[in-house]
């Protein structure tokens, strides 16, 4: 397994030191969206997700993902996360699709305590929903495990959500910032999949130091991995920039940049009619107005994918289309927009195409700077040889897990 680059590590850690604790009237969050959830053609869901305050995720104290924020850095007793849950869960009478979960692990214990997630469980299971998700990591999944919370949710279908984000060992350890292994998330979908339960993967795009256009074939080449290796669905993550990360220092300073939604576009017509009938959409119409914004105050959105103001809207309502269960036609009418901003976004993609050069020099010159500037001079003279042996296992763009 790749582990987490050292040097992300630290400077993730040097970042969210300086972070603001959140406030203390912020218990839960909830957000709906119109989605589908199996494979194409499938029935459009209204899901109803709630996010609700935890300890947060432990990747996330250790320095990992260079584009997340998801630590409260306080505990959070059993009472308080089932009374959350309660209260948002009382805000309506119906449920098509529910999910519930921390913005970290909901089978970590050390995130939310077993007491916690059983009766969070039995809360769901107490609703007329046909569906419940919640999101982990695979390493803590278990047979056992996945077998006791199918029987808690007395027959409504279970979907977690695996954050795989790139199948490319390198990219996620030098570039995400994620340790994790792709026997890891073999194990887990398979497990899943034996009790009954449905496997999805959170895919990103976006990571920092890579080209739009290496993004966009990283991000196909994971999508067919993770299809290939027990998906059952694919979430595609257009990358946002938040606060208190590494990815919001390298965008304050033009060494970031989030993609285009004509990457995203992009994406969905390269995988082609077949696997994008096993993939869905979430945050690509983020904005610092969007009314679905979770509004935390040590999470706030810096920046967000987008097009110009004359196709956001249009283009914004054809992948709202497409996410409810339109089919493939929708994708191919958005690559026949003509809009100067799609062909400014082509001219731009080609130029980096030709500029970048290779990606483990890139991300070397990139490191140099957050080494220096960030973490300081003498601990990056001191480290500076160690983290270069890291990357010394070259990036060929071929999407091959360890």
């Amino acid at each position: 397994m790749f582990q987490a680059n050292s040097l992300v590590r630290k400077a993730n850690i040097s970042i969210r030191a300086r972070r603001p604790r959140e406030q203390d009237g912020w218990r839960y969050a909830v957000r709906r969206q119109q989605v589908t959830m199996d494979p194409r053609p499938s029935a459009e869901r209204t899901l109803t997700f709630v996010y609700f305050r935890s300890f947060g995720c432990r990747f996330d104290r250790a320095g990992e993902c260079t584009m997340c924020n998801y630590a409260a850095a306080e505990r959070v007793d059993t009472e308080s996360v089932v009374s959350s849950v309660r209260e948002a869960l009382a805000k309506q009478d119906h449920y098509d699709a529910l999910g519930i979960s921390p913005f970290g692990n909901m089978f970590d214990v050390s995130e939310v305590p077993a007491e916690a997630r059983d009766a969070i469980f039995d809360m769901a299971a107490g609703t007329d929903a046909g569906i419940f998700s919640c999101e982990s990591r695979p390493e803590t999944l278990s047979g056992a495990l996945i077998e006791e919370t199918v029987g808690r949710l007395k027959g409504k279908r279970l979907f977690i959500n695996l954050g795989l984000e790139s199948a490319n060992p390198w990219v996620q350890a030098h570039c995400v910032g994620k340790s994790l292994s792709a026997e890891s998330y073999r194990a887990a979908t398979a497990a899943l999949r034996e009790h009954g339960a449905f496997p999805v993967s959170n895919i990103l795009l976006g990571a920092p130091f890579l080209t739009e256009e290496e993004a966009i074939e990283s991000t196909v080449g994971t999508i067919r991995w993770a299809l290939a290796n027990g998906s059952h669905l694919c979430v595609l993550f257009p990358s946002n920039v938040k606060g208190w990360t590494l990815q919001e220092w390298l965008w304050e300073r033009d060494i970031y940049r989030v993609p285009s939604l004509w990457s995203l576009v992009e994406t969905l017509r390269r995988l082609g009619p077949d696997a994008t009938r096993s993939v869905a959409l979430s945050w690509y119409s983020a904005s610092p107005t969007d009314p679905h914004r979770l509004n935390q105050v040590s999470d706030p959105l810096r920046a967000a994918p987008t097009t110009c103001p004359r196709c956001r809207e249009t283009v914004i309502k054809n992948l709202d289309a497409f996410n409810a269960g339109a089919g493939f036609g929708v994708i191919t009418g958005l690559s026949e927009v003509d809009c100067l901003c799609r062909a400014e976004w082509q001219r731009r993609v080609a130029a980096q195409t030709a500029e970048a050069g290779s990606l483990d020099a890139r991300v070397l010159r990139a490191y140099d700077r957050i080494g220096t500037e960030l973490l300081g001079g003498q601990w990056w003279d001191g480290n500076r040889d160690k983290v270069r042996s890291e990357l010394e296992v070259s990036y060929d763009g071929s999407v091959v897990p360890a």
